[in-house]
Order: structure tokens, then sequence, then C-alpha cells
């Protein structure tokens, strides 16, 4: 097995903590929405992840660590969701899309 380049250890390790992070953000809606998280089926809670991984490329990690994901409202997922349509792994948002998904984000108090 060839040896791994330092890019691309480089590129894994930010592949996981974006994951990480996203995980977390997810774990922390959950927790925000309680019962109504369960509304939410699987595939939408998988498209909410790829969308803020997306998203996650975009907004400084500072920044991101002081959203406050846990005040997020169905409503505010739903929006998020709404940019979903077309999106899977391998076919990411368009940034306007993205764009709008950070404002969301970024407007959460």
């Amino acid at each position: 097995m060839p040896e791994a380049t330092q890019a691309e250890i480089g590129r894994r390790m930010y592949h996981v903590l974006r994951e990480k992070r996203v995980e977390r953000a997810i774990k922390l809606i959950q927790q925000g929405l309680g019962p109504e998280w369960k509304s939410f089926a699987e595939e939408k809670i998988i498209l909410l992840g790829h969308l803020l991984q997306c998203t996650w490329n975009t907004i400084d990690q500072d920044v991101w660590e002081k959203i406050p994901f846990a005040h997020a409202s169905k409503t505010d997922i739903d929006r998020i969701l709404s940019f979903g349509e077309g999106v899977r792994p391998g076919k990411n948002p368009k940034p306007e899309a993205i764009g709008e998904i950070k404002n969301i984000l970024l407007g959460l108090s």
C-alpha cells in the first residue's frame, strides 16, 4: 500500500474535522427541537448533514463554533432543507444556496 502524501493526510484530516463539527451541530439541533426532530425522515437528516458540510466550508471556524445550533427552529431547518433539491454526495448546492444557508445559520440567536 503506497504511503499517503502530506497533502492527502491534510485533506483527510479536513474531512474528518468537518464531519465531526457537522455531527455536533446536528446533535445540538436535535436537542433543541426535541420531539419535533422526529418529523424529519432519515433522508432529510442525511441531506441536512450534506448541506451543513457544504456550508461549513464557507464559515470561519471561530464563527461556526459560536452558532447556537440548539436555537434552530423547525422552520429554520425546513428553510435549509429547501435548498437541497437535487443535492446529494457528488452534487453540491449552488453557491447562492450555500450563501442563503449561511445567512440562516448566522441569523440564529
